[in-house]
Parts: C-alpha cells; sequence; structure tokens
C-alpha cells in the first residue's frame, strides 16, 4: 500500500518538481496550503508523513507542529525552512522530526523522507500489538476488530474511537479528551458527537454480550473496561 505524504506550503515550481518526483517514486501525494486545510484533511484522511513549510499561511511559532507533536499517534514531521539554525532549533524543539533547507536539492529531501517513513515503521511495538479485552480482540495492523469469533465491521471513526479507549483501557477518557484526540478538535464545541459514536460502538461490541465493555462515568467521560477489570470482576453485569 502506498503511502500518503501531505505537502503543506504555497505552490511554487520548487515544489511541484518535488510532488512529480515524489508521484513518481510511488508516493501518493495530497497538497495543501494552510493550517487550516492540514487540521481539516487530518480529521478525515490517513496521512502517513507531513511534510510542512516554515512559513505556512495561518502557523504561528510552530504551533501546528506543537499540536501534532503532542498526539499520541503521531506522524513524522518534516519542516522546510530557510532562515537557517535558529529556525531549524526552533522546529525541532517544537516537535519536528527533520528539517531541511528550501534550497536543498529535492532528492535529499526524498530521501529524508523515505528514512523517516522506515524509521516509524519499525517504531514502538506497542503500537502494533494486538490488544486483547476479555473476548474483545483489536489488531491495529490489520485494523480489525473481533467479539468472539465474530468480525465487528466499524468505520472508520468507529475503529478510532475504539483503539483510543482501547490503548487507555481501565482509564476515565473525558469528552474533551477524546474530541482532541479522536477528532482533534482544541476545546469542546458543545457537540454531543461522542455520545453519538460512543452509542454506535455499544450497539457493535455490547448489544448482545452479558459482558459489557464500553462504561459511562458520569459527568466525566467514558471508559473501556481492562483485561484486568474483568478478571478481578467476573460477575460485573450490567442490565
Amino acid at each position: 500500500m502506498e503511502k500518503a505524504i501531505l505537502i503543506a506550503a504555497d505552490k511554487t515550481d520548487h515544489l511541484q518538481m518535488l510532488i512529480d518526483m515524489l508521484e513518481q517514486t510511488g508516493y501518493q501525494v495530497t497538497h495543501v496550503t494552510s493550517y487550516s486545510e492540514v487540521v481539516g484533511y487530518m480529521q478525515h484522511s490517513q496521512v502517513d508523513l507531513l511534510l510542512i513549510d516554515s512559513r505556512l499561511e495561518g502557523m504561528d511559532q510552530f504551533n501546528l507542529v506543537e499540536r501534532l507533536a503532542g498526539k499520541k499517534e503521531q506522524i513524522p514531521i518534516i519542516v522546510i525552512g530557510s532562515e537557517g539554525t535558529d529556525e531549524a532549533v526552533a522546529a525541532l524543539e517544537a516537535g519536528a522530526h527533520d528539517y531541511i533547507s528550501n534550497d536543498r536539492d529535492p532528492r535529499e529531501l526524498a530521501a529524508r523522507i523515505a528514512n523517516l517513513l522506515r524509521l516509524f515503521q519499525t517504531g514502538p511495538l506497542e503500537e502494533e500489538e494486538i490488544i486483547r479485552i476479555g473476548d474483545l480482540v483489536i489488531d491495529p495492523l490489520g485494523r480489525t476488530v473481533f467479539r468472539g469469533d465474530m468480525p465487528i465491521e466499524l468505520t472508520q471513526r468507529e475503529y478510532d474511537l475504539l483503539l483510543f479507549l482501547a490503548r487507555r483501557q481501565g482509564r476515565v477518557c473525558t469528552r474533551e479528551d477524546i474530541l482532541r484526540q479522536v477528532w482533534d478538535y482544541d476545546f469542546h464545541t458543545g457537540t454531543n458527537v461522542v455520545d453519538v459514536y460512543i452509542l454506535h460502538l455499544r450497539e457493535k461490541i455490547d448489544k448482545g454480550h452479558k459482558q459489557k465493555l464500553v462504561r459511562t462515568i458520569r459527568g466525566t467521560g467514558y471508559k473501556l473496561l481492562s483485561q484486568k477489570d474483568i478478571h478481578v470482576n467476573p460477575k460485573d453485569r450490567l442490565p
């Protein structure tokens, strides 16, 4: 499966040469031109690497880099700049994984992209390990979910929400945390989207099973029972 690269920069002839070269190499390349377009695109599309102009419209002091670097499910970020060492230091301190001057040979940038993608592909094993909670099995690599012997079909957002809760099993996740990490919202907007998607998960994950895994913590948020919760409380049942 080809890797998806998101390029956030003003349109230039130099940039078009880079896009053409990356596409010929086999990458799927998408181009946007502002901070808001990056956030909007990443809310609904898979991105394997972000290539970002240091002067991107709407970005202030690499705040977009800090925002993305703070997410648990990180992607490699390369900043392209033109102001030398001070700018490179600022970009790297904000969380970028690499920095390159915009006057460098595009082939060098392509090599750096390939190197970062290799490093992230062989990154932390816990991100790839199969998660088991009772008879619920989640395979992050295959993006498959089973409850017992039955496969469960989830939309991309339902899957992202389930995986977020599963990686924090046994811990309470507030609606604000879920909105920020799964929907990439900066603050609580008054939306009930989290509650709606929790209902979807309950229908698909818990319906028909005595052991209910998705729990509501009144006034706070939600949690997915942990393997330990199930073993310690084998008689724990919801009506």
